[in-house]
């Protein structure tokens, strides 16, 4: 009984939610200031709509979180600029649209 309910949390963990997911960022690591082009599935919301989608892109999960500059933004890319008040250091990397957060993606802020 407890494994089959263990099994049935772990799936249901595992379930798409139809929110944006990351896949890439490139460059992995990279200066204050300097551009970061990051893919991924439904930027835009589920509708694909980024006209009416509602979203930001945010470095950090804990505090000091940066919201960065969107340049260039599609369903499935969005090109930022890091933020000057950026922290140097190892971030995530999250995108969330209309309420709904996408999973992480690892970044490093350099001097």
């Amino acid at each position: 009984m407890i494994r089959s309910i263990v099994a049935t949390w772990a799936l249901a963990g595992c379930v798409d939610d139809g929110g944006p997911r990351l896949e890439t960022v490139t460059p992995s690591m990279s200066a204050r200031g300097s551009m970061v082009t990051i893919t991924g599935r439904r930027l835009c919301g589920e509708s694909g709509n980024c006209s009416t989608a509602g979203g930001e892109v945010q470095l950090g999960l804990q505090l000091p979180v940066v919201t960065a500059n969107v340049i260039e933004y599609s369903d499935t890319t969005a090109v930022i600029v890091i933020p000057q008040v950026t922290s140097v250091g190892p971030t995530e990397l999250v995108v969330t649209v209309n309420e709904r957060s996408s999973n992480t993606l690892d970044f490093e802020v350099l001097p």
